[in-house]
Formats: structure tokens, sequence, C-alpha cells
């Protein structure tokens, strides 16, 4: 069975709600071990809840006056270094604060954590769904006009190598669909653009290496029909995010792929709305984690 360090990241954010929620179905989940890593006395309550139990271990990491981003290194160096020294360890972050945990040196915790691991900027974020479709924005936190400048063929290559590796390891077959950067895919202009210049292309290629790959595809009719086991790559983040979330709603896990330790989070933000109002939590994006790394999985 695998094992999973749970990184507690925001204590201002749902949470700590979120696992002490998720309490039964943590207990039963088919995990050897489960570690949790973060600030003891910012997350009382979930130690309180769990530290009777055997198959919790609480690994304290101090959280020192607004050091929010040296907090995140320090228990994210922590699950690296479990996931170095055991087998089949994965590692699950919980939502964050991005402005003020990354303090602006990072887009995202995918980029973050993949510098972390090795400094290389080979990682791509999956939205992964189990029963309906997947989607892996090849731009992530950038402004919409630095979008085109930032898509190149290495990028689009490494993404399409990242996804096919992923699924390979999971067992399971998948179509993927490239979407166009411009709109109807640049079908109606009469000059030469990154869809038919470089997308074409590349899929093209990939299709010869028999990858089961279509695009472009204009986004305004893609996202229809039946969507199972299809994984899209789009363009940017909003190109492909806004339908994941829309049409999946909370079934879906955000996975950092292409590094050779397996990382995940629930596809939602901090929510700290929810928590000053005291309103009901959704919790089905981290049971979807834990069902996830119940796998038995060749990552």
């Amino acid at each position: 069975m695998n094992s999973i360090c749970i990184l507690l990241t925001d204590h201002e954010s749902i949470n700590e709600e979120i696992i002490i929620n998720s309490y039964k179905e943590l207990l039963v989940a088919k995990i050897n071990k489960i570690y949790f890593i973060g600030c003891q006395i910012k997350f009382k309550k979930i130690y309180k809840k769990f530290n009777l139990q055997k198959k919790f271990k609480f690994i304290n990491v101090n959280l020192n006056q607004n050091q929010y981003f040296e907090y995140l290194r320090d228990i994210t160096y922590k699950a690296i270094e479990i996931c170095k020294k055991e087998k089949g360890v994965l590692i699950l972050n919980m939502p964050l604060d991005k402005k003020k945990f990354l303090k602006n040196k990072f887009p995202g915790f995918t980029e973050f954590f993949s510098y972390c691991l090795n400094k290389k900027k080979d990682e791509n974020m999956l939205l992964y769904s189990e029963k309906g479709f997947s989607v892996c924005p090849l731009t992530t936190h950038i402004e919409i006009k630095n979008v085109e400048k930032n898509i190149n063929e290495k990028k689009l290559k490494n993404c399409i190598k990242n996804i096919v590796n992923f699924y390979q390891k999971l067992n399971k077959k998948i179509e993927i669909i490239v979407l166009g950067l411009n709109p109807h895919a640049s079908v109606d202009f009469n000059k030469d653009t990154k869809d038919n210049s470089l997308i074409n292309k590349i899929v093209k290629n990939m299709r010869k290496k028999k990858i089961n790959i279509t695009g472009p595809i204009s986004a305004d009719t893609a996202f229809m029909g039946n969507l199972r086991k299809k994984v899209f790559v789009g363009m940017y983040h909003d190109q492909v995010l806004i339908p994941f979330k829309a049409l999946n709603k909370f079934d879906g896990i955000n996975i950092t792929i292409g590094k050779k330790i397996l990382r995940l989070s629930p596809d939602h933000g901090t929510a700290k709305n929810l928590k000053r109002n005291k309103q009901n939590i959704n919790n089905k994006s981290f049971l979807r984690c834990l069902d996830f790394c119940s796998k038995k999985l060749n990552v």
C-alpha cells in the first residue's frame, strides 16, 4: 500500500475542517501511513483528533511570525525527504493562499514543488478526474497577454510526453485533444499562427509515434458529447479550467506530472469566506485525493 504526506499549509483556510470532516475516510483508506506535516499549534484540532491512531504520524514544523514562505519550504522538504527514504509515498498539499505563502516568487505550488525537487521546469499541472475528463493547461498562472509568447515547441512536446507517461503508469488508455490558441483554432485567419505552424505540426508528428492525439481543436465546441477518457491540453489556464470545474464540479484533483515524486491536492482554493461564515464545507475533492492515493500506483 502507498503512504501519503499531507502538508498542513494555510491554517486560515478550510483545510483543518476538511481533514476533520474526513476522519472516517482517512481511518479506513487503503493507505499504509499518513504523515501530517505542519505546525502543531496552528492545526491543534487535527493533532488532537488523530493522535491516538497508529496509522497517523505527526511531524511538527514551527511557523514563525509571518514567515510563510519559509514554512512552506520546510514542510515540503520534509515530505520530499520521506519520499526519498520510503517507497510508494505521495505528497498531498492542502490549498494555500499563493500570495501569502509564495511571495510572488512562484506562480503556483506546481512550479514551487518542481523547483524544490530538482529546480527543472519540466512539470505540468494536470486536473484529473477518474470518472470524467481531465485537462492540462500548457501555461498556468500568467496574464493572458503573455500566453502566446510562452507557447513553444519544447513546452508542448514535454507536456504531451508527461501526459502519455502518467497514463501509461496508471494503465489507462486516453485520447489527447489539443485545443487551439485562437478562436476556431485559426481556421478563419489568412495568416500563419501558432495553431497551424506549431500545434498542427507537433500533433502530426505525435500521431506518427502512435499516440492517440487530435488537434488543434476549437475550444468552443471541444467540451461536447462523450468526454470520458479524454485529456484536453489547453493553451492557457481558464481555457480548460472553466469547463473542468463547471462540468466535473468537485470531482477532480490537481496533480503535478513529469516529476519522480507524485504530488496532488484538492482542486479548490482556501475558501476563507466559508470558514468565516461557518458555512457547509465540501470535502469531495479531498476524498478524491484519498481514492487516488489508495490505488496501486506504478508512479
